[in-house]
């Protein structure tokens, strides 16, 4: 069975807690990732997400669309739209506040001998895409989404290996 440390992206893209998060989602556009942990001073407090940005973004203003046909029973309908000028703002006021106020302080770390199997089990139930992953108490490696496909055809191609059947079944 694969192991975490077979499969894992490393070295690893961070970002600080105190680094705005304009700069932030810069570096992950810039290094193709979607996410990234937050360390400081050695220690991850947090990860940092597209996803965390998009949920931080807060718009107020909104303007009201005839829905036609009415999909209401009781007549005229309207649907709330976000203006696309309000979430344009929206993001510049997000995008000069630190990371530590967007990210999700909740983290899931795994250990880099466990398997495959495993990482994957921790994800779905944590309903996470990625996950850290230590050694000894450092950083060494990230395991994310497209490293879980990745894994799975390579256990897929071992001759030892049936594939998902044996990525599914009992250990």
């Amino acid at each position: 069975m694969t192991k975490v440390e077979e499969i894992m992206t490393s070295p690893v893209v961070t970002v600080t807690p105190d680094m705005p998060v304009r700069e932030a989602a810069s570096l992950l556009s810039e290094k193709d990732v979607s996410g990234a942990p937050v360390v400081d001073q050695g220690k991850i407090v947090g990860v940092f997400s597209e996803a965390d940005v998009l949920r931080s973004l807060k718009t107020t203003k909104k303007s009201l669309r005839l829905v036609f046909p009415s999909i209401s029973s009781i007549g005229i309908a309207f649907q709330e739209e976000v203006v696309q000028r309000e979430l344009l703002e929206a993001y510049e006021e997000v995008g000069g506040r630190p990371v530590r106020e967007v990210m999700s302080t909740e983290v899931h770390t795994v250990d880099t001998d466990i398997t495959l199997k495993e990482a994957v089990m921790t994800m779905v139930l944590n309903d996470v895409n990625r996950l850290p992953v230590m050694r000894g108490g450092e950083l060494v490696g990230i395991v994310t989404r497209g490293d879980v496909i990745k894994g799975l055809a390579q256990d897929r191609n071992d001759k030892n290996s049936n594939g998902l059947a044996s990525f599914l079944g009992p250990e």
